[in-house]
């Protein structure tokens, strides 16, 4: 019998070394494997409240994720965040996208909370965020990873929670700031009077006339014999104001003429006595 077992115990060692190899080579049962979309919740304000929802109540620059309930030992899990700009508030109107920020992280039975951090890579206008499983970066850069675009979402069945919103960007100016050259300075207008302006009273100017003096030639001629003679007179015509010797000498003519004539008249009256 001893000798049986010495003949067969070279063959059951072969036979377990043949069985034992496999056990031996195969590792542990999920060790180190992508387990896909596990059990997770996230939180907006720090932890302090957490959330499965499939809508993030708001935007936030810092997202923390954990593996809620009791993971799968050996499971990797991993967790994006995306940031993106969009062209509009909602999903359906968010037309074309652009990666703005992105941030992934591995959780584990060991490591089950982490902290996804985009900073100040938010939207600054309309946006969205994307929290999904999975540590792919959905930017466009290949056909493997394009962009959302509604209705298209590269990332449909392992999307985790999203949001949308923002508002409109202020419209980008056309140019560089210009400086409006200053307005040309137009002369006022002196206003014309509608009514001519009524003449002031004209002087009429008179003229003074020169004056003039004309003095009559005077002739003393013997008188008729049969008439007395007539009283000599001296014409002056003047027209105008004289000076005093013109007067003077007017005066002493007449003078003159008077005398003579009385002369005369008695000289006659001496001749008819006799």
């Amino acid at each position: 019998m001893h000798a049986r077992l010495r003949r067969g115990l070279p063959a059951l060692m072969a036979a377990g070394l043949t069985a034992g190899v496999p056990l031996l080579a195969a590792p542990p049962a999920h060790a180190g494997t992508d387990c896909g979309r596990g059990p997770v919740q996230y939180s907006v304000d720090g932890g302090a409240h957490w959330t499965a929802d499939a809508s993030m109540p708001a935007a936030s620059g810092t997202v923390q994720v954990r593996l809620a309930g009791v993971p799968t030992a050996g499971c990797d899990y991993h967790v994006s965040l995306g940031s993106y700009a969009t062209e509009g508030a909602t999903w359906a109107t968010s037309g074309a996208h652009t990666l703005l920020g992105w941030a992934t992280t591995t959780l584990t039975r060991d490591h089950y909370r982490a902290t996804l951090d985009i900073g100040d890579r938010l939207p600054p206008c309309y946006g969205e965020l994307a929290l999904h499983a999975g540590g792919e970066k959905y930017d466009g850069a290949d056909g493997d990873h394009p962009l959302p675009h509604y209705p298209d979402e590269p990332y449909s069945g392992l999307l985790i929670a999203s949001w949308n919103g923002g508002s409109a960007c202020p419209p980008k100016p056309t140019g560089g700031p210009t400086t409006a050259a200053p307005a040309p300075t137009v002369p006022t207008a002196t206003p014309v009077p509608t009514t001519a302006p009524t003449a002031g009273p004209t002087a009429t100017a008179t003229a003074t006339p020169t004056a003039t003096t004309t003095r009559a030639a005077t002739s003393v001629t013997s008188p008729h014999p049969s008439q007395p003679p007539a009283t000599p007179t001296a014409a002056l015509a003047s027209t105008g104001a004289d000076d005093g010797s013109l007067a003077v000498t007017a005066v002493a003519a007449a003078a003159l003429l008077a005398a003579g004539g009385a002369a005369l008249q008695a000289a006659r009256r001496r001749s008819a006595r006799r």
